[in-house]
């Protein structure tokens, strides 16, 4: 039973504030363990239920969040950028049983702590087949092209109820309460930890449940620049077509292509802070 894992920063518990989820902050430094903490919590689970391997891609900012020597010894440690499919890389190398998503959090332009959509400073809105995509349907997209199902995920209420809509299936470890953009009122994280690790084991021993993606090839990505100076750039990219002054759009038949494209964006954008 192999089970893969990605991790961000913004939906674990005790974590509210843009400071928290940018090196070379104190407060970073405390996020990160709290992301170690539960990512743990999440291999220590996937184990108990019966996994055999448990492989990790550490997914926020310049996914180097991650300590190895803090990491349960018995998972594989994926990090670093770029990367072809970002926040599962990994997932194409060999064949995953499931999935598991620790510390997510709702899409751009949606309610709940920390919310955007891979790039909150460059991407106001993103939409496939015109449904808005938060992070957790793009890479459970580009699972169910693996073949690896959505098991469980954790973040705040906010997304829960996304979730639980869109991937009724999954399993949900609600760690705190959204108030606003920056405030939340969390769990502990020893209380966040074993609810993590309880559902985790819960999930892999229940493998049989197939939570596939909301969205189904061809994709047609729309995404609403936050400045019409990055639209410009985006259109520099060949088969990216221009929809309004902030608006661009792009079609494909393989998630991977439109998961390269956003990873693309989000380094030109950065030419323009």
């Amino acid at each position: 039973m192999k089970v893969f894992i990605s991790a961000d920063i913004e939906g674990i518990a005790g974590v509210m504030r843009p400071e928290q989820c940018s090196p070379g902050t104190a407060e970073y430094q405390l996020a990160r363990g709290l992301m170690e903490q539960e990512v743990n919590a999440a291999i220590d689970g996937a184990f108990a239920g019966g996994a055999t391997e448990v492989v990790v891609a550490d997914s926020h900012a310049a996914m180097t969040n991650l300590r190895a020597g803090n990491i349960d010894e018995r998972a594989r440690l994926v990090q670093g950028k770029p990367r072809g499919l970002s926040m599962v890389e990994g997932l194409e190398r060999q064949r995953f049983d499931g999935m598991m998503f620790i510390g997510y959090h709702s899409a751009a332009g949606e309610f709940g702590v920390l919310a955007h959509t891979i790039n909150g400073r460059a991407f106001y809105r993103v939409k496939i087949n015109g449904e808005a995509m938060g992070e957790c349907d793009i890479y459970a997209a580009a699972g169910a092209e693996y073949h690896a199902p959505l098991w469980l995920v954790s973040g705040d209420d906010m997304l829960q109820g996304w979730v639980g809509r869109y991937y009724p299936g999954a399993e949900y470890v609600c760690v705190k309460r959204a108030i606003s953009q920056h405030a939340a009122e969390s769990l502990s994280p020893g209380a966040a930890c074993r609810a993590i690790r309880e559902l985790a084991a819960q999930a892999v021993g229940r493998a049989g449940n197939r939570c596939t993606s909301r969205i189904q090839p061809p994709y047609r990505l729309e995404l609403m620049a936050a400045r019409p100076v990055l639209a410009d750039l985006f259109c520099l990219i060949p088969g990216v077509e221009r929809l309004d002054a902030v608006t661009v759009g792009y079609s494909s038949l393989a998630m991977a292509d439109i998961i390269s494209l956003l990873s693309a964006f989000s380094y030109l954008a950065t030419t323009q802070n």
